[in-house]
């Protein structure tokens, strides 16, 4: 059976998603801030009484899961069809998503895009491999004064990485997320003068990895350095804190994945990920 996870599921679902940590990271991060029986969007197939999946439907659409049992994927499919926000943006391991997505199509799903999307790690043994000198550039926490220059980089690199005008969409909602990672210590960039020349934002994370997202340069600056100077400056700060930094990337994205290895990175697994022809639900804060 498919029900909504409540509190008393916590300690079940964090069991279920730290059998593979790297692979779950976001959910792990989620579930463990204790929002289950809080917040709405939170399912599991619980057969027999046993927890065997999991998965989230954020307020936006984004739906990330995680399952032990092919037996899941078409209940769980079933569910996502009728919830109140249908799912817009699956993304997740290649293992799960795709059943899931083969699953969900059946009622009526129709994809933008689909694309494959190597999942990045790197670790102290991994830089110390590369030899050559310590990274001399600074990155740091971007403030309430960054906002608009973090802001415009933000809605850009969704369009361009995403093809997804989620600032156009819903203007004060994607304001009023971006203040709170900012206000959250989310945000770092990398200056040249009073210029933004690069920024990332610092995501999920658990004992095991942190990961990114949102790697920008502006346009005008590119091929310039600057994204292998931010990445080697913000995985030397990130691996004091935890023992692996993580990140996933379009497979076509040929330049973005030379930057990513020449800095230490290498891939471990695949995500899948699908945008689908849905509206973006509300004007809600938070999600996926």
């Amino acid at each position: 059976m498919v029900r909504e996870l409540l509190a008393a599921d916590t300690a079940d679902a964090r069991l279920l998603l730290r059998a593979r940590p790297i692979h779950n990271v976001f959910l792990d991060y989620v579930v463990s801030s204790g929002v289950l029986g809080r917040v709405p969007g939170f399912w599991g197939w619980v057969p027999h009484g046993r927890l065997e999946a999991l998965m989230m439907i954020g307020p936006l659409g984004g739906v990330t899961l995680e399952s032990r049992s092919t037996e899941a994927y078409a209940p769980l499919a079933a569910a996502a069809a009728s919830a109140p926000v249908r799912p817009r943006h699956i993304v997740g391991n290649e293992e799960v998503t795709t059943p899931f997505f083969e699953a969900y199509r059946a009622h009526g799903a129709t994809p933008l895009w689909e694309r494959r999307e190597p999942y990045y790690v790197v670790d102290r043994e991994g830089r110390r491999g590369l030899g050559g000198t310590p990274c001399e550039a600074r990155v740091e926490r971007a403030s309430e004064c960054d906002l608009d220059e973090t802001l415009a980089n933000s809605a850009l690199q969704h369009l361009e990485d995403l093809a997804d005008d989620r600032r156009g969409a819903d203007p004060d909602g994607f304001e009023r997320r971006h203040r709170k990672d900012l206000a959250d210590g989310r945000w770092w960039v990398m200056r040249e003068g009073k210029r933004i020349v690069f920024q990332v934002h610092v995501g999920a994370e658990n004992a095991h990895i942190v990961q990114l997202g949102g790697v920008m340069v502006p346009p005008d600056l590119r091929n310039r350095g600057y994204a292998t100077l931010g990445m080697e400056a913000i995985i030397e700060r990130l691996l004091d804190w935890r023992p692996a930094v993580g990140l996933f990337c379009n497979e076509s994205n040929a330049p973005a994945r030379r930057v990513y290895e020449r800095v230490g990175f290498r891939s471990l697994f695949h995500y899948r990920s699908w945008l689908l022809d849905e509206p973006i639900a509300g004007r809600l804060p938070g999600g996926a």
